[in-house]
């Protein structure tokens, strides 16, 4: 059955696999589904995960024979190239990406069986690490510089795949201003609970505490409006939820700094 290929700017592409456990009947069908979607779309190599399944399969065509790698393992690496690439993930976009010329993999076949490779012909070591790069969360635009990778977003926007501006983030900087503050709420906690036990008066610290969380939280809501005008379809952005971040913070601190003025 022919699959949909993953397309940039889906994340789905970045998920890490597993290693394959069972091999039966629905593994041969995921296998045969790869191998459809590869000859309907003229692929010479495909990773599970290019169609969103997660698993470590991958399945290149060489010399017509659809050669299938079960959970494959890089063991040894030797020589270096400049590798030509493309990828149904990054439509027509090329890039240099450094590899190396000779890998020794070890992997299994469709029934379980393990095997070892030494594979020195540049074409099929290249192809075998950029499709390993796609087991483990990646893509060959993590291997360049970044005012390449930035030309490469530039160059898939002009094609109309994508808007940069409108890409919502893996990860935020607005994460640092909560994470900071859950640290310092914590050691509120560590100081009021000395104080409690008559050890030190530590309601300054307490009190520098607070400051501190008031205004981590101020930080993160400008920063977090900064987000939602960018990524406007991004869920995490919706001030909804950013109110509520800093309601459960500040909220916690003011508990704390009030409860330290009884003792």
């Amino acid at each position: 059955m022919i699959k949909e290929l993953l397309i940039y700017p889906d994340e789905r592409i970045l998920t890490p696999c597993t290693d394959v456990r069972i091999f039966d009947s629905k593994l041969w069908d995921v296998i045969e589904n790869m191998k459809d979607t590869m000859e309907a779309n003229n692929l010479d190599a495909l990773s599970a995960i290019q169609i969103a399944i997660p698993y470590n399969i991958i399945i290149i065509k060489h010399h017509g024979i659809y050669n299938v790698y079960i959970n494959p393992r890089i063991i040894r690496a030797d020589g270096s190239m400049q590798n030509i690439e493309s990828t149904s993930y990054y439509p027509n976009i090329e890039q240099a990406i450094p590899r190396h010329s000779t890998i020794s993999i070890v992997y299994e076949d469709i029934h379980g069986n393990t095997h070892t490779a030494l594979i020195d012909e540049p074409w099929l070591s290249g192809t075998i690490q950029r499709k390993i790069d796609y087991l483990f969360g990646g893509t060959f635009l993590a291997k360049l510089p970044k005012l390449q990778r930035d030309k490469l977003i530039s160059a898939l926007a002009n094609n109309g795949l994508v808007a940069v501006e409108e890409v919502c983030p893996l990860f935020s900087p607005k994460d640092y201003f909560v994470s900071f503050t859950d640290k310092v709420l914590f050691f509120m906690l560590i100081a009021l609970g000395i104080t409690v036990i008559k050890y030190s008066d530590l309601k300054l610290w307490i009190d520098l505490g607070f400051g501190s969380v008031v205004l981590l939280m101020i930080g993160f809501f400008f920063y977090a409006q900064y987000e939602a005008k960018k990524y406007k379809q991004c869920t995490s952005c919706q001030i909804g939820n950013n109110i509520g971040v800093i309601a459960k913070r500040i909220g916690l601190g003011f508990i704390i700094f009030a409860v330290s003025r009884f003792f």
